[in-house]
């Protein structure tokens, strides 16, 4: 596998996983950089090259590309090997169709998971309005993938993940960890059966490790 470049993140961030997964489709390694969150990303030498500070973010193994956000370092990773027409499409309908399935994954599937998660591992305060919100915005993206999966063994037209799968699959993991339990999952069966197929794939399951699912999501706190 040919080195492509560097990493810097901080352990287990779910939004590294289509990074990497991506890499390994492509035939590529990635190295992760010792990190401390707050610490490195502070650091003059880190902020003369990244002056927001933010991860993940990405350096060529030359030293001549540097990289933030998540989506963009992805489609990097994707473009750079064999199996970039599989992973973003060979036409300029496939491609703009996988674009729109990465977007969906950011603005619709994250933004509604974000809050439920937050409060779940101490990192925000319950809000109800917040949460209702969030339940019905992650209710409404789940049955439109459920939908739009249908007769589909993938997101995009041809044979193999798609960095639009990857992309969904990542924003899902700690969904599926914290807030989609075993109710939810019963009402999306196509999903939770595409979500099983992409994180088992060979390349993927090696960056996204055993699936973890919640059998029933932690209420409002008395």
């Amino acid at each position: 596998m040919l080195p492509l470049g560097t990493i810097y993140t901080y352990p287990n961030n779910t939004r590294v996983f289509k990074i990497l997964a991506a890499a390994n489709l492509n035939n590529l390694t990635l190295t992760l950089a010792p990190f401390e969150l707050g610490k490195t990303n502070q650091t003059p030498e880190f902020l003369s090259t990244f002056p927001l500070g933010k991860i993940p973010a990405f350096t060529s193994a030359d030293g001549s590309v540097n990289i933030v956000e998540s989506d963009a370092i992805a489609q990097y990773v994707a473009e750079n090997g064999p199996a970039a027409e599989q992973l973003l499409g060979r036409t300029t309908v496939q491609r703009a169709q996988i674009r729109q399935w990465i977007s969906f994954a950011t603005n619709e599937m994250e933004a509604s998971i974000i809050p439920l998660v937050l409060w779940r591992i101490g990192r925000a305060e319950f809000d109800s309005q917040k949460e209702g919100a969030a339940l019905k915005g992650l209710e409404r993206a789940l049955g439109c993938l459920e939908t739009c999966l249908e007769g589909k063994t993938w997101l995009g037209d041809g044979e193999g993940v798609t960095l639009g799968d990857l992309s969904i699959a990542s924003a899902l993991v700690p969904g599926f960890m914290l807030v989609i339990d075993e109710e939810i999952r019963g009402r999306f069966p196509g999903v939770v059966g595409w979500y099983e197929r992409v994180i088992g794939a060979e390349g993927v399951k090696e960056a996204f490790g055993e699936k973890v699912f919640i059998e029933k999501r932690e209420g409002a706190p008395v």
